[in-house]
């Protein structure tokens, strides 16, 4: 029985909720934050949507805590973080490298992003290099933001694009932002949204259109694991092969039966193949 016990003792120990904290970084927008398990490497998970938070990709991603540390943060503009303009891309990416000065100063970081979070990831990276160990990236929606066009619902006005001039002061919370409906999630993860904030997600979503890092993707030269679906009925516009023959170190995994959520269709073989790949990454603890 003693043996039993110490056993199962263990077993909570290495249990990846018993190291699970929460808190607020603080600065130019409150970033609220979890973090999951503990380790060598840090992976920081970037959601997507753009304009929703972080909760619909639990508890799927804490498999990750396999190989570090992961920290999940709601990106300004929605869910239990604050909603300070701007909301452009720019001010995302400055955002994520305050949580990360905040919480791992002197540690390079695994970025694991989801649809938009995999376009954050690689707009961090550029600017950033130095901070960041590698990519895990999925859903890549290159198909639509490098035309800055996207599907529409049914019925919907065809969505045009405000002007550069409208959108800085949209940006800055001058005027009433681009109101557009999203285009319906996929089921599973629409039951999951708590809340949608379309509004600062169509900001987001229209300064894309005036990123120049999306030019010099080459630039990047962090080794990166591109997860790809294969069913294009269910990823339209996914970028994934097209982004591997850009980045230099780039491997592109394609999942069978899987579509722009590799992750939420097919998570044992979406985990399975990111947690290989951190494994294989260089042990250094900091930079």
């Amino acid at each position: 029985m003693r043996v039993l016990l110490l056993v199962a003792g263990f077993l909570v120990a290495a249990s990846p909720s018993s190291s699970q904290t929460t808190g607020i970084v603080d600065g130019r927008s409150k970033l609220f934050y979890e973090s999951v398990g503990q380790g060598l490497e840090t992976i920081v998970v970037l959601h997507g949507g753009p304009g929703l938070a972080h909760d619909y990709m639990r508890p799927e991603w804490d498999r990750l805590a396999l190989s570090g540390r992961v920290i999940y943060y709601d990106q300004n503009g929605c869910g239990q973080s604050g909603r300070v303009p701007p909301y452009g891309w720019r001010s995302h990416v400055e955002d994520l490298d305050r949580l990360l000065r905040a919480l791992t100063p002197d540690k390079r970081v695994v970025l694991a992003g989801s649809s938009w979070g995999s376009l954050l990831a690689l707009a961090y990276t550029y600017y950033y290099p130095d901070r960041v160990k590698a990519l895990i990236l999925s859903g890549v929606p290159f198909g639509s933001t490098r035309s800055g066009t996207e599907s529409s619902p049914p019925g919907a006005p065809p969505w045009v694009a405000p002007s550069r001039s409208r959108l800085d002061s949209v940006n800055r919370g001058l005027t009433v932002g681009p109101s557009r409906p999203r285009p319906p999630l996929e089921p599973r993860l629409q039951r999951r949204i708590n809340e949608d904030c379309s509004d600062v997600g169509a900001i987001i979503s229209t300064s894309l259109l005036h990123a120049p890092w999306l030019t010099q993707l080459e630039t990047i030269a962090a080794p990166a694991l591109i997860v790809h679906g294969s069913k294009p009925d269910q990823s339209p516009g996914d970028g994934g092969p097209w982004l591997a023959g850009k980045l230099p170190n780039a491997k592109l995994v394609t999942i069978q039966d899987a579509g722009h959520d590799p992750w939420l269709d097919e998570p044992n073989a979406f985990f399975r193949a990111a947690n290989a790949f951190v494994a294989k990454l260089p042990k250094s603890a900091t930079r």
